[in-house]
C-alpha cells in the first residue's frame, strides 16, 4: 500500500527545506574556498600542475579534519559530559571519530609524501622540510595508535597520548604553513599570517566535519535531556570559536591578497588568480551569512533542543527523552 499523496508531499517538502542543510552548505563552501586558495598559492609559487594542487588540497583538508577533530575531542568535550547520561553519547562520538580519522589518515598518508617531496624539490633537505617530515611521521604514528586502541571514553579523554597527538597535529599545521611561505621566500610577517590562516582553517573544517558526521548522527540515536544539553554546549563552544575563526580567515586572507596583488582592483580583475582571490573572499562572506542564519533559523542541529539550550534550564536532569519531556 502506497503512502497518501499528502504524506508523500510533506516528506518531499521536509527534505527540500531541511533547515540543517545550512551547516552542510557551509562545509561545501569551506572545501571550495580551500581548493581555490590552494590553487592560488600554487600559482604564486610556480606549482601549477593540477595533480600538485589536488594532492596539496587533499593533504590540507585531511590535516584540518584530524586537527579540528582532536580539538573538539579534547577541548569542546568537557569532563562533566562524561559523568552524566551523556557519557554513552561521548563514547559513541569517539568511536565515530575514529572511523573519520581512519579515512583522513589514509588520505594524509597518500598525499603527504607527495607534498613533502614537492617542498624538498623547492627548498632542498632544509631543517624545515626535515622537521615537517619527522613531525608528520610521529603524528601519523600516534594517531594510528590512538585510533586503533580500544579503551574507555574516560581513558581516552585528555589522555597523555591524546593530548600529544593533538599537540603534534597543531605543530604539523604550523610547520606546513612555514613551508608554504618559504616557497616564495621566507618573510616573518607573512609566515605569522599564514600560520594563523591555516590554524583557523583546520579548526573550522575539523569542527564542521565533527558536527555533521560525528555529533549529529550520534545525538539522534540518544535523544535524552543530558545528551541534548551536552551536544548543545559542545556545539556552542564550537560556534564561539567560529566567532574568532571567521575574522581571522578574512583578515589573514586579505593580508595575503594585498601582499601578492596590492590594493588596486584592476590587479584582481585582470587575471584568473586575482579573480580566484575575490571568489575566495566571497566564500568567506557567504560563510558569515550562514553562520548568522543557523541560530536564527534553529538550523544549528537537527537534534531537538540543541539550538534551544535556554529552554532546558541550567540543570542536567538525567534519564528521559528530551522529546518526551518537551511534550509534557
Amino acid at each position: 500500500m502506497t503512502d497518501p499523496p499528502t504524506e508523500v508531499g510533506a516528506t518531499v517538502a521536509n527534505d527540500l527545506f531541511d533547515k540543517y542543510v545550512l551547516p552542510k552548505v557551509a562545509l561545501a563552501v569551506i572545501l571550495t574556498a580551500s581548493l581555490v586558495g590552494t590553487w592560488v598559492t600554487g600559482r604564486l609559487a610556480d606549482q601549477t600542475a593540477v595533480v600538485v594542487t589536488l594532492a596539496k588540497w587533499s593533504y590540507l583538508v585531511s590535516l584540518g579534519v584530524l586537527t579540528g577533530g582532536l580539538v573538539w575531542k579534547h577541548l569542546f568535550v568537557r569532563p562533566q559530559d562524561l559523568g552524566t547520561d551523556a557519557s554513552e553519547y561521548c563514547a559513541e562520538m569517539y568511536s565515530r571519530f575514529d572511523s573519520v580519522a581512519t579515512v583522513a589518515v589514509v588520505v594524509l598518508a597518500s598525499s603527504g609524501p607527495f607534498v613533502l617531496a614537492k617542498y624538498a624539490s623547492s627548498l632542498g633537505t632544509s631543517l624545515l622540510v626535515v622537521t615537517l617530515g619527522v613531525l608528520s611521521s610521529l603524528w601519523v604514528g600516534t594517531t594510528v595508535v590512538t585510533v586503533r586502541r580500544s579503551t574507555s571514553v574516560d581513558e581516552q579523554f585528555r589522555s597523555q597520548s591524546g593530548l600529544l597527538t593533538m599537540a603534534l597535529a597543531l605543530a604539523v599545521v604550523v610547520v606546513t604553513a612555514l613551508a608554504e611561505v618559504s616557497l616564495r621566500g621566507f618573510d616573518p610577517m607573512a609566515a605569522a599570517v599564514r600560520v594563523l590562516h591555516l590554524l583557523a582553517f583546520a579548526a573550522w573544517i575539523g569542527g564542521a566535519v565533527w558536527n555533521i558526521f560525528v555529533a549529529v548522527p550520534t545525538g539522534q540515536r540518544h535523544p535524552t535531556t543530558d545528551v541534548v544539553q551536552a551536544a548543545g554546549e559542545q556545539l556552542e563552544r564550537f560556534r564561539w570559536a567560529v566567532r574568532f575563526i571567521i575574522p581571522t580567515l578574512f583578515l589573514t586572507g586579505l593580508y595575503q591578497a594585498v601582499d601578492a596583488f596590492g590594493v588596486s582592483v584592476g590587479n584582481y580583475l585582470g587575471n584568473p588568480v586575482g579573480l580566484a582571490v575575490l571568489a575566495k573572499i566571497g566564500c568567506i562572506g557567504l560563510l558569515v551569512v550562514i553562520f548568522k542564519l543557523c541560530p536564527m533559523w534553529r538550523a544549528c542541529s537537527p537534534i531537538d533542543g540543541v539550538c534551544e539550550l535556554e529552554d532546558l534550564g541550567n540543570g542536567r536532569p538525567s534519564g528521559g527523552s528530551a522529546e518526551g519531556e518537551a511534550d509534557d
